[in-house]
């Protein structure tokens, strides 16, 4: 029994000596892992950014190596921690392919830094029989560049347009839209927004204050103010708004800001749509008296109610009188009325004097002796005093023919 046990110390102590010896030849031949260590931005939002950092291990050795106690500290360019993490290590067999990662959150502070500089720190050991090891120390350092961030980052899109809604004498009330849109995985922030309306030969007509607002990732904001513009914007061929402000991006806990700067084209506002209603309550009377050197006289008197609070003015005020037989019409007298202002809120009344000769009078082919009526037809244009923009108004009134001032 002695001599058996004596057998296996023997054995087993030349087998250590073989092991080791084997152990010492491998190690003085064993070949570094190849490693590579990535840091990868996977999400990045107005709070926080996601990393991943990956550990990759190509083993050529003919033995498991061992990867234990990892940890990795993140700087940024000045040398202030940005993160700690330790990353799960593990066994690595011969021959073999592994790879081991882990996600960080980090957020900056003040600045976003043009890079991030990673410190791996462990121990690297072989394995034999999952008992025999030995260490060594393991560092590793890569660079992760920034400046990507803000190359992926969108403008949003802008549209501007305008909404005139109301005029008086001092000017056109109008409200400014803005539509923006923030196609970004990351908040930004809207402020000190200010429109200013011009002609197209840069005269400045008015200008808006819009209150700014945050716009969160991924969606669509509309924000308006209301201002006014110089009533000189109705002869304009063509207005310009443009808008200028700040737009601060969040990053991480970073705000960022850049300028604004947008032009649109819109269309002037055109006085018919302004006005609140059309003065069209008008009528036309006429008072009639003969002579023989004239013929017909006829007093006209054009009456117009406006109920607007700005003064008006009629012009280019033409008439025409015509006779009417049965269906049949023909103009007898043309003329014109003298320009004249319509009050706010009130009815005006303009007069003139027509004439109608004696020869216009006497009846023609088809014609009774004496005109069933007289039709009286009024045109004007409506305008604000000084502009060019007009509104056409027409009224028409029938008279019965004045036979009792012949006779």
């Amino acid at each position: 029994m002695k001599k058996i046990l004596v057998i296996i110390l023997v054995a087993a102590t030349i087998l250590n000596i073989v092991v080791g010896a084997f152990l010492f030849l491998d190690i003085q031949q064993m070949e570094l892992p190849e490693m590579t260590l990535s840091l990868e931005i996977l999400t990045i939002t107005s709070e926080e950014a996601l990393l991943q950092a990956t550990l990759s291990i190509n083993n050529p050795n003919s033995f498991s190596i061992l990867l234990t106690n990892l940890t990795m500290i993140t700087v940024d360019e000045n040398g202030h921690t940005i993160n700690q993490l330790t990353l799960p290590g593990g066994e690595t067999k011969a021959h073999e392919n592994r790879t081991f990662n882990t996600t960080v959150r980090i957020q900056f502070n003040g600045l976003l830094p043009h890079h991030l500089t990673s410190h791996l720190s462990g121990d690297f050991g072989t394995m034999f029989f999952g008992i025999i090891k030995k260490t060594f120390p393991l560092k590793f350092t890569i660079v992760t560049t920034l400046n990507d961030i803000l190359e992926q980052f969108q403008f949003p899109r802008i549209h501007l347009s305008a909404d005139f809604s109301h005029i008086t004498q001092e000017g056109i009330n109008f409200s400014g839209i803005i539509e923006i849109s923030n196609p970004n995985s990351i908040d930004i922030i809207v402020e000190n927004l200010t429109a200013s309306v011009t002609t197209e030969t840069d005269v400045s007509v008015g200008s808006i204050s819009i209150q700014g607002a945050s716009i969160p990732a991924k969606t669509t904001k509309q924000l308006s103010g209301s201002g006014w513009i110089l009533l000189k914007a109705l002869d304009a061929e063509s207005l310009q708004m443009n808008l200028t402000g700040s737009l601060i991006i969040s990053v991480a806990g970073v705000r960022k800001p850049m300028n604004i700067s947008v032009e649109a084209d819109i269309v002037p506002p055109q006085l018919e749509r302004l006005l609140s209603d059309l003065p069209t309550e008008a009528s036309l009377t006429g008072e009639y008296t003969y002579t023989l050197k004239n013929g017909l006289h006829d007093t006209i008197t054009f009456s117009i109610t406006n109920p607007n609070n700005l003064t008006l003015l009629a012009k280019d005020i033409t008439v025409q009188i015509f006779r009417v037989d049965g269906t049949k019409s023909r103009m007898i007298s043309n003329g014109t009325l003298p320009d004249g202002l319509i009050l706010p809120q009130s009815t005006t009344v303009l007069q003139g004097d027509m004439f109608i000769p004696l020869t216009q009078l006497r009846p023609r082919l088809g014609e009774h002796f004496i005109p069933d009526q007289l039709k009286v037809v009024l045109r004007s244009n409506i305008t604000i005093q000084g502009f060019n923009q007009t509104i056409w108004v027409g009224v028409i009134g029938y008279q019965d023919f004045p036979i009792r001032h012949f006779f």
